[in-house]
């Protein structure tokens, strides 16, 4: 099949601003925060302030040891619950799969304790984003590992191909390394959808420090069938239920 003249269309059925979901859920229910979700966001952004105070520390070796202890002990006490099986009447494509993507994404999750997490925004007809590395992410001396590169133009590149009106996983992703990319500077990436031909998703990417050009991406993603995810899901969650 031929590739068909690009135009944007909207988000998965008009309103999800995330790439996944029904089209019943407004743009403003998938944008909610509930009291919950702000809770994890702040338990995950204390998580990764220490995690930054532990990178620079220069505690010793007693006060590393008393500071395990006490770090285990409040793991202990923290109840966790690893069934993620959806909510009853729940299809797993619908809005709680949307809020599982904006939340525990490991780069754009704001309650994920080891996202970044990467700020993107949804424009018209392509995608901005938003982050700045410390030296948690070095790779080079000064410079962002280069696997890191690759990860956020995937996440912002999975972003863009929704403007094609459906959701697809990466197929291919090619990365073009342009100059070097620094730490602890912000840093912008941009995303457009490309073309659409039968499943075959294409999208283009850049990341800019500045006004200079660090890398280039080209992403080729595969639409799939909501309703074999669906199946897919339902199998998973039948065999943790048996389990």
């Amino acid at each position: 099949m031929s590739d068909t003249p690009f135009i944007a269309k909207p988000f998965i059925e008009g309103v999800n601003p995330f790439g996944v979901g029904g089209g019943q859920w407004t743009e403003a229910e998938l944008r909610a925060v509930t009291r919950e979700q702000h809770s994890a966001r702040a338990a995950a952004d204390a998580v990764r302030r220490m995690i930054r105070a532990l990178e620079t520390t220069t505690a010793s070796i007693d006060e590393l040891d008393a500071l395990v202890e006490v770090l285990d002990s409040i793991t202990a006490g923290i109840e966790t619950d690893l069934d993620r099986s959806t909510d009853e009447g729940d299809t797993g494509l619908s809005i709680r799969q949307a809020h599982r993507l904006r939340e525990r994404s490991p780069f754009i999750g704001q309650a994920n304790p080891v996202a970044l997490p990467l700020v993107m925004e949804f424009l018209d007809g392509r995608i901005e984003a938003k982050v700045e590395f410390g030296t948690l992410y070095e790779g080079p001396p000064g410079c962002l590992h280069g696997g890191y590169i690759a990860g956020i133009f995937d996440e912002v590149l999975g972003a863009a191909q929704t403007f094609s009106g459906q959701a697809g996983m990466t197929g291919r992703l090619t990365i073009h390394y342009r100059s070097p990319t620094p730490l602890d500077t912000e840093l912008t990436l941009k995303a457009e959808l490309v073309s659409v031909s039968g499943r075959k998703i294409l999208c283009k990417g850049t990341l800019w420090a500045g006004e200079r050009l660090c890398a280039e991406a080209e992403g080729l993603f595969i639409a799939i069938n909501p309703e074999r995810v669906a199946e897919l899901m339902a199998i998973a969650e039948a065999a943790a239920d048996a389990g």
